[in-house]
């Protein structure tokens, strides 16, 4: 009778080793499952992107199945390695970041590591602009509170220099810059008492120029923007 038990006994260790064991393999391939699925395929974004000169710009590429690990993802520039540059030594995954060096046509490759699939995307640089606009960002007409500041600022074409936009106030007893600031696409300026006065942003190398009216109140108007 003891034997019989000492039997059972070790029959039921045995069934209970074996569902451990077989559990732990199965919880392992799904993790496995999980965590390494391998890409089957990739697409590009865009098959053809066309940037300007100086600009920096991005690619994506697209891997199958959805959840497949994307650092599986390489990227070369096949043609065009004066045309374009990468933004810097990252060469995985699945966005890319790039830097137009001058103008002409440039390829890029994304390939699926260890196998001959891959895909490509054209870049078509163009000069940048030459006309040297600036344009205004926000309404023409701001109204400030006194004691308030404020920044102003412009939207410039491709080669337009900071140093190149100058700026200028009609009565500084109305508004002042706020530092010793007076280049560039984005001034600060300072509210100082209540009356309407102009600002302007020169492109001194075209003489092109944007303005805008800043009208001051006092503080307990009301009607006035933050």
């Amino acid at each position: 009778m003891k034997n019989k038990r000492k039997q059972i006994s070790k029959s039921i260790i045995s069934l209970l080793t074996a569902v451990i064991l077989l559990t732990g393999i199965s919880l392992s391939t799904t993790a496995s499952a999980d965590y390494d699925v391998y890409p089957t395929s990739v697409t590009m974004a865009v098959k053809k992107k066309t940037v300007k000169k100086g600009t920096h710009f991005e690619l994506y590429a697209r891997v199958s199945p959805y959840n497949a690990e994307d650092d599986s993802l390489v990227w070369s520039i096949v043609k065009g390695k004066n045309i374009i540059r990468f933004e810097d030594y990252d060469r995985d995954g699945d966005e890319q970041e790039f830097v137009a060096l001058k103008k002409g046509t440039a390829k890029v490759c994304c390939q699926i590591r260890g196998t001959n699939k891959k895909v490509y995307t054209t870049i078509v640089v163009k000069k940048a602009s030459s006309k040297g606009t600036i344009k205004r960002i926000g309404p023409k007409t701001r109204t400030i509170a006194v004691g308030d500041d404020f920044d102003l600022e412009v939207r410039k074409s491709a080669g337009v220099l900071n140093k190149n936009l100058k700026w200028s106030i009609k009565n500084t007893s109305v508004v002042r810059f706020d530092d010793y600031d007076r280049y560039g696409d984005d001034v600060e300026f300072r509210a100082v008492s209540a009356g309407t006065t102009k600002i302007t942003c020169k492109n001194k190398k075209t003489k092109k120029s944007v303005s805008f009216t800043i009208k001051v109140v006092n503080r307990n108007n009301r009607y006035y923007d933050d």
